[in-house]
């Protein structure tokens, strides 16, 4: 009976001991796989300009409100965005999140203020800010940063960064937002040299005779300047290269791009 009770109490220590073997084994798979995971979400990889997203803010008519478009969005499972501005002396901000299922665009409403009941209250005198974007995939994440620049007309709008200038005659009833696009809006030919920059407005986009003015990366022998006008790349014509700047007369508003073979 002894000897029975004795085989019993081996069998069952056996059993258990197996059984946490087993249960150490799933625990230190899992806990590597969570780690792993938590290190390609803190992955930050370098991304050439080819393969960034094309990013637009277009104020609404009122400038109250931001359209934040992205395009050519790749390897990408979750998007987060912040956008951060200063109104009457304050730091205000505006951020989300967008789960993506297989899209390669998306687009979001960015109110400057907060609504309730209908009741909105607005932050006023907005006039720059930082757009910031998270593309986090299973390969790590991708983060972007464009300033901003919102002005109501007059005769110059300009980037933040003051490498691109646009001179003319701007409606001084209509909202323009001056930014880098930080990505292309297509695949192009030839190494980009100067931009992207983007101006956006919800009223109309063309502005006859206006000089563009664009800093350069470098002075090559050659370059050209395109204008993406939403639908297709168009090369504007009269460009020229004055110095580290490169110049000319364009009549839309839209993405400006240089580019040198």
């Amino acid at each position: 009976m002894k000897k029975n009770l004795t085989i019993v109490l081996i069998v069952v220590a056996v059993l258990l001991i197996a059984i946490g073997a087993v249960l150490m084994m799933r625990g230190k798979k899992k806990t590597e796989t969570s780690s792993e995971n938590q290190q390609n979400q803190q992955t930050t990889l370098e991304t050439p300009l080819e393969d960034r997203p094309y990013v637009s803010l277009t104020p609404r008519a009122d400038g109250k409100e931001f359209t934040l478009d992205i395009t050519r969005i790749k390897n990408t499972q979750t998007i987060e965005y912040e956008l951060v501005y200063e109104s009457q002396g304050l730091s205000r901000g505006v951020i989300g999140s967008v789960d993506l299922k297989n899209e390669d665009k998306v687009q979001r409403k960015l109110l400057l203020g907060s609504c309730s009941k209908d009741v909105c209250k607005y932050d006023e005198g907005v006039e720059k800010g930082t757009l910031t974007l998270r593309f986090r995939g299973s390969d790590g994440s991708r983060k972007f940063t464009s300033d901003f620049h919102l002005q109501q007309g007059g005769k110059e709008l300009i980037s933040m960064d003051e490498k691109f200038k646009l001179s003319g005659k701007f409606s001084a009833g209509t909202f323009y937002l001056t930014m880098s696009t930080i990505g292309l809006p297509e695949k192009i030919e030839g190494k980009v040299i100067g931009g992207p920059y983007g101006v956006f407005t919800a009223g109309s986009s063309v502005v006859k005779n206006s000089v563009l003015t664009m800093t350069l990366s470098e002075t090559p022998t050659e370059a050209k300047l395109f204008l993406w006008d939403g639908e297709s790349s168009v090369e504007q014509k009269g460009a020229k290269i004055e110095g580290e700047d490169l110049i000319a007369t364009v009549n839309s508003l839209g993405t400006f791009f240089i580019t040198t073979p």
